[in-house]
């Protein structure tokens, strides 16, 4: 018997150990305390910390890199579907290049830029800065590339005071952690207006975001599917993507027209790539409890359906090809 309550222990012991680190969303804070200390206790020479929303769904991504010129990123993680999880960051950008973050503003489109001043160059090297698929993609861009969108109040976190010889002070680490307060973060409402399509009342549920209305794509292909304006849509793994196909009859895969009814929600700006028919195309879209969300006039430009608000009636009016 007590062999079998060993062992018993012993097994629970290392589930334990092993399991993944899931964890509450409130509790990010206190899971972020514990990665830090132990990535400055094992690389105490990355004890410089940068902590931002590039994402922009309220949970701050964290970046650690090290104190010198051209110190390079050792590692980043933020809290996806309430688990820690590992974000891969590129090697050809320094850590400061996180510190100082402008936001520009595209049609509600958030433009993250870092600035880098190499040791050797005689220019700054700007780069934008998006979050795709818990990678970091680092594109340098010239200043014409954001010169004539307006700035967003924004500020990140940086801090780089986290030791007390040579080890990971928790007092300091705890507090630099809690002070971070959520910057511009994405916000979004369940929408009332109803939807017309072709003068037939269609049961749709979707989402306002910054006064637009917003609908998950399958959704629209599904009520869609029997009309001129059909779409497919499909998901490219390989290269973590949205593919559009205009004119092809939409593949059924299940859970299309249901209404979200989470307690919670998880809302944070796509920046996976998208394709229409092949070529990549600049849409702005959310991804909202794991779900695409697409603006429905966005929708109508690129497959081809016109979008009209009635007041009188506070509908969406679609009528297809």
């Amino acid at each position: 018997m007590k062999k079998r309550l060993c062992a018993a222990l012993l097994a629970a012991a290392m589930f334990a150990v092993y399991a993944p680190q899931t964890l509450a969303a409130e509790s990010w804070r206190e899971a972020f305390v514990t990665r830090l200390m132990r990535a400055m206790s094992s690389y105490p020479e990355y004890s410089e910390v940068v902590m931002t929303d590039i994402d922009h769904n309220g949970i701050p991504e964290v970046y650690l890199f090290r104190n010198s010129a051209d110190g390079g990123i050792s590692e980043g993680f933020t809290m996806s579907a309430n688990t820690v999880t590992n974000i891969t960051v590129p090697k050809d950008i320094i850590g400061g290049c996180l510190t100082d973050l402008t936001v520009y503003n595209d049609n509600g489109r958030y433009i993250f830029v870092g600035r880098e001043i190499p040791r050797y160059a005689n220019e700054i090297y700007l780069y934008k800065l998006e979050l795709r698929s818990n990678q970091l993609i680092a594109t340098k861009i010239k200043k014409e590339y954001v010169s004539n969108y307006s700035i967003i109040p924004y500020t990140d976190m940086y801090g780089n005071n986290f030791l007390t010889n040579g080890y990971p002070n928790r007092t300091k680490i705890v507090d630099f952690i809690n002070r971070y307060d959520a910057v511009n973060s994405l916000t979004a409402t369940k929408t009332l207006a109803k939807v017309l399509v072709n003068n037939n009342a269609v049961e749709l549920s979707g989402y306002v975001i910054d006064n637009s209305n917003y609908f998950k794509i399958r959704d629209i292909a599904m009520i869609l599917r029997s009309t001129g304006s059909r779409f497919n849509v499909m998901w490219n793994s390989s290269t973590n993507a949205i593919s559009i196909n205009v004119g092809e009859k939409y593949s059924v895969v299940g859970g299309e027209l249901d209404e979200d009814t989470s307690t919670t929600q998880e809302i944070y700006t796509n920046n996976d790539p998208i394709y229409v028919n092949g070529r990549e195309a600049d849409i702005m879209a959310y991804t909202i409890n794991g779900n695409n969300y697409f603006k429905i006039r966005d929708l109508g430009s690129i497959v081809g359906f016109s979008v009209d608000w009635s007041d009188s009636e506070q509908a969406i009016i679609i009528q297809t090809s």
